[in-house]
């Protein structure tokens, strides 16, 4: 996830206010930062973890993180939510989604497709975090598409929102990030030339940021057992990166 001058902040969130005609990806290319400074913090934090405690040497990745990001990123959270709120970009008449749960200090930011995942879907979701004991207090849950529509969304639209999910990971500075299917793993990885398969089930660093990757609630429910064990294993493995 590349870093923005709040110049172009600004005309990001100008483009979103603006109406649907001809308007074009504000960001464009790829939005992962080089794959180097990955390896460099990811083994950074191996090493160390090997002479501290991981929920110690977690919150010291995240001070960091912040002094790092206060210094280049100054909107607000609830900036971000207003311009999303009001974003025109789309034609989707439904109006954005804000995140849910925690949303001013999570220790996990779980990023699903969109505010529109069935109710049964959602119980898969919430099952599996109260069976590895997670609450709503160490949680926000946030979307790569904010407006509800039950229907696939088109690439445009997935572009048009990936500036305020990606701007809001900035914000919320969440211990991991939770990536629940495809959607949401090349919205935070980039361009997927990767499966979600060569990232499930580890902790991946991204830029600054540790990521899991798992499968989604829908996938769950047409996979079977297998796949929600597994499910519930890879929220076991994020809870101990946060925790232990």
């Amino acid at each position: 996830m590349d870093e923005f001058n709040q110049e172009e902040l600004d005309a990001i969130i100008e483009l979103a206010l603006s109406d649907s005609n001809g308007t074009k990806n504000p960001i464009g290319g790829s939005y992962h930062l080089g794959i180097s400074e990955s390896e460099i913090l990811s083994t950074l934090h191996d090493c160390l973890s090997k002479r501290f405690i991981e929920s110690e040497l977690n919150e010291v990745f995240q001070e960091v993180r912040g002094k790092i990001n206060s210094s280049t990123f100054k909107l607000k959270l609830n900036e971000i939510h207003t311009a999303t709120r009001n974003c025109n970009k789309c034609d989707i008449s439904a109006q954005a989604d804000l995140p849910k749960w925690n949303v001013q200090n999570p220790d996990i930011a779980v990023v699903i497709d969109s505010p529109s995942l069935p109710s049964d879907a959602v119980a898969v979701m919430l099952n599996a975090f109260k069976e590895t004991g997670l609450s709503s207090d160490q949680l926000c849950l946030t979307y790569v598409n904010r407006c509800p529509a039950h229907r696939k969304y088109d690439p445009q639209e997935v572009m048009n929102c990936l500036p305020y999910l990606h701007k809001e990971l900035f914000a919320l500075n969440p211990k991991l990030i939770l990536c629940l299917g495809g959607t949401p793993t090349a919205a935070v990885f980039g361009a997927p030339a990767k499966s979600l398969k060569d990232f499930r089930g580890e902790i991946t660093w991204i830029g600054n940021w540790p990521v899991m990757v798992t499968y989604s609630p829908m996938y769950i429910l047409r996979a079977g057992q297998t796949a929600q064990q597994a499910f519930v294993n890879d929220i076991i493995t994020s809870k101990n990166f946060i925790e232990s």
